[in-house]
């Protein structure tokens, strides 16, 4: 037997390995706890709920035994039971399931129907049960199911806590440690094994580092939103010509959103003028409201603003701007089961 379950030499195992089914030999064994401290030191070395599984799976372990060694005496000798013991436990198991499991032909043992078609169900559970010791030790390898993930302030604020949220429902289990910094700051954080993964906002056209795998998880459409006073106020679609000498609140140059909307005018050889240039972006929101400019945002960082109708936002009839969220991490790196499950859900969820 393996180490979960008491063994020969255990003072509890007479109440085990007894004539009477394996319940028994606990019930028995929990009415002497008083007083009886072999068996208390037992009890603490094996939780009562690991002890109460280990009685079904080993009913089902004598099961699958009988019918692959064909002899209920073989099966006791490779279990380290007694013979009175593994029969308690098919007594047990015909009377759960309610139908007899196996015929006496003279000294030969064989399957009745029923206990055919148990075989399978039999193989399955203890064949899942096995799996899953392997995937908690992962777990416990990994530590305990810990993630680090950076991500930059897009969907940072706007996108990640939804992802987590959903992928927690799912795992309850797993924590996650959160960094937020620039998208330039997470992927170098990301080479150096600091983190898990990232998930940054980046444009098509962003130079990818040769070491990092990179996937688009999701994309965030740009819009353009104006005050309600806006002459172009009350329209869904305009076109970028109708855009000409517009004023905008933009962040400061390096950031992908200002690349963006500076490439948009520049292949329609569109001018605009810089009003103003904030880097926050509530702020930004702030005077787009206060009839102050215009500025262009990711709809997931107005949405609530939208849905308010603090102002009005415009889409460009020449083409849709879209903001990629990006899943990156190493290449050359063997994830864990938890890093590995909490990618796959991000990928399938696109």
């Amino acid at each position: 037997m393996g180490s979960g379950f008491p063994q020969r030499t255990d003072p509890a195992y007479r109440h085990f390995s007894a004539g009477a089914s394996i319940t028994q030999g606990f019930q028995k064994a929990s009415r002497r706890l008083i007083g009886w401290k072999p068996f208390l030191s037992v009890l603490q070395e094996y939780e009562i709920s690991y002890i109460f599984l280990y009685m079904d799976l080993i009913k089902l372990k004598s099961f699958l035994a009988i019918t692959e060694l064909g002899s209920f005496s073989r099966a006791a000798e490779v279990l380290y039971f007694s013979q009175p013991a593994i029969s308690a436990h098919i007594k047990e198991l015909e009377y759960e399931y309610d139908t007899k499991l196996f015929n006496r032909i003279g000294r030969k043992i064989e399957l009745t129907k029923s206990g055919e078609a148990l075989v399978y169900y039999v193989e399955s559970i203890l064949d899942t049960f096995e799996e899953s010791k392997k995937a908690i030790n992962s777990l416990k390898e990994a530590g305990l199911g810990e993630l680090s993930i950076g991500t930059s302030s897009l969907p940072g604020a706007h996108l990640v806590p939804e992802y987590l949220s959903r992928y927690k429902l799912q795992n309850p289990e797993v924590t996650f440690n959160v960094t937020i910094s620039k998208a330039v700051d997470i992927r170098e954080m990301v080479l150096k094994n600091k983190l898990d993964i990232g998930i940054i906002g980046s444009q098509d056209a962003e130079y990818k580092d040769i070491r990092l795998e990179e996937k688009i998880i999701d994309r965030d459409e740009m819009v353009l939103a104006i005050p309600n006073t806006h002459v172009l106020s009350g329209k869904e679609k305009v076109s970028i010509f109708d855009l000409k000498n517009l004023e905008l609140i933009v962040s400061f140059k390096n950031t992908l959103s200002r690349q963006a909307i500076n490439k948009l005018f520049l292949k329609y050889d569109v001018p605009y003028t810089i009003k103003h240039e904030i880097n926050d972006k509530a702020m930004r929101i702030a005077m787009v409201q206060n009839g102050l400019g215009c500025a262009f945002f990711t709809y997931s960082e107005i949405k609530r603003e939208v849905n308010s109708k603090w102002f009005s936002i415009l889409r460009i009839e020449e083409e849709t701007l879209y903001r990629n969220i990006v899943l990156i991490h190493l290449k050359e790196i063997s994830m864990s089961p938890t890093v590995k499950s909490f990618c796959n859900f991000l990928i399938k969820a696109e």
